[in-house]
């Protein structure tokens, strides 16, 4: 992609964001739009925040199962099972 279509790329972005910007800013219709958008946002977003959680525990369970099977098998997996 040469740097002309990048930059018409870019421009045609940009007045696309500003329109979609202004519609919900600046029109009756587009407030409404977010007051009926922003609760179920919100709720996404809180369920993002729980989903990280839930991985982040099972990631540190993991790993804890890990170190624990190394602690059994007497060192790294690399150690037991190198040729």
């Amino acid at each position: 992609m040469d740097e002309r279509s990048r930059v018409l790329s870019a421009t045609v972005l940009g007045a696309v964001a500003g329109g979609v910007w202004g519609w919900l800013y600046l029109t009756e219709h587009g407030r409404r739009f977010r007051s009926q958008i922003d609760p179920k946002l919100d709720n996404f977003v809180r369920e993002l925040h729980n989903v990280r959680g839930t991985v982040e525990k099972a990631r540190s369970a993991a790993n804890e199962s890990f170190r624990s099977l190394n602690e059994i098998a007497g060192g790294t997996p690399s150690d037991r099972w190198s040729a």
